[in-house]
């Protein structure tokens, strides 16, 4: 056995270094970290169809404007925060959303002048462990506006790094 062992130093080095390895990078890639490509356009032009994001798994605090990745009908969606627990959505008569009072942006997220209706009721209290989303390409209504809040639960991560890929 010490002479199998002493032929194959090397060799079991390396197997080590490589089970290190694996190791290592499971443990980035599968606990801490996540990567994933991006489909459609719900965040143009902040984050563009086919380009790769990172985000953190272990990020469990979530604030207004913080971009993240959330499961729905099992599919993967990347939207903003708009509103925290505890905040109240509004929609006023031009079709802008409110905040606890204060206008989010003059863009207006529904066109209630030319009959477009809301997908939710509002004024929205944002429940416990829920978030109200946003997306940033407003013409997609796959966020909150149309199915509610999102559950802290369903949140997979906060998007820490966008890697363009268009040019590559």
């Amino acid at each position: 056995m010490k002479a199998f062992l002493r032929k194959n130093k090397n060799w079991i080095r390396l197997g080590i270094k490589i089970l290190v390895l694996t190791l290592v990078l499971w443990l980035l890639f599968g606990v801490l970290i996540g990567l994933r490509r991006v489909e459609g356009v719900s965040m143009s032009h902040r984050v563009e169809d086919g380009d790769l994001v990172l985000f953190s798994r272990t990020d469990k605090t979530y604030y207004p404007d913080d971009v993240v990745l959330f499961e729905r009908d099992n599919e993967t969606h990347i939207s903003s925060i708009l509103a925290s627990p505890g905040d109240i959505v509004t929609l006023d008569e031009v079709g802008r959303l409110y905040v606890n009072g204060a206008q989010v942006s003059d863009r207006i997220v529904y066109n209630l002048s030319e009959g477009e209706k809301p997908g939710i009721s509002f004024p929205v209290r944002v429940p416990n462990n829920t978030y109200f989303v946003l997306n940033e390409n407003l013409e997609d209504l796959n966020d909150s506006r149309s199915f509610g809040v999102v559950r802290a639960v369903d949140i997979k991560g906060k998007i820490f790094t966008i890697l363009r890929t268009r040019s590559i």
